[in-house]
């Protein structure tokens, strides 16, 4: 895999964190994306008069002590407000992420055909 979107509309599960773990074990990139964050927020505000940026960070944090993921590699979106949160990030670290394994997969193709240039010359 070029890289693994780990999402989730609540908290991630424990079975969410083991393959983290194993994803991270293989040496496999991964994001955390936890969605309908509008929902948490609205909730959270119903529930405890929490705000927004409040609510953003805790959320943000809880991810990042679980996951051990660095910040910007945990996108909140919510499909209801596509312009607010970690979408437009998100839709960035995506687009820069398929360029790096475009760029990745060309490198190791013309590696591979110089070796194999190689080792025609050294045959004939």
């Amino acid at each position: 895999f070029d890289e693994v979107i780990i999402a989730s509309a609540s908290r991630f599960t424990e079975t969410d964190l083991e393959l983290m773990d194993e994803l991270r074990q293989h040496g496999v990139p991964f994001i955390a994306l936890r969605t309908k964050v509008d929902l948490e927020l609205r909730n959270a505000e119903h529930d405890s008069g929490r705000g927004e940026q409040a609510t953003l960070e805790r959320i943000r944090e809880d991810i990042q002590k679980n996951s051990l993921l660095p910040l910007e590699r945990i996108f909140l979106v919510s499909a209801r407000r596509p312009n607010d949160f970690d979408f437009p990030q998100l839709r960035q670290y995506i687009i820069d992420s398929l360029h790096r394994g475009v760029d990745v997969k060309l490198a190791k193709a013309l590696n591979r055909k110089l070796e194999i240039q190689e080792i025609y010359n050294s045959v004939v």
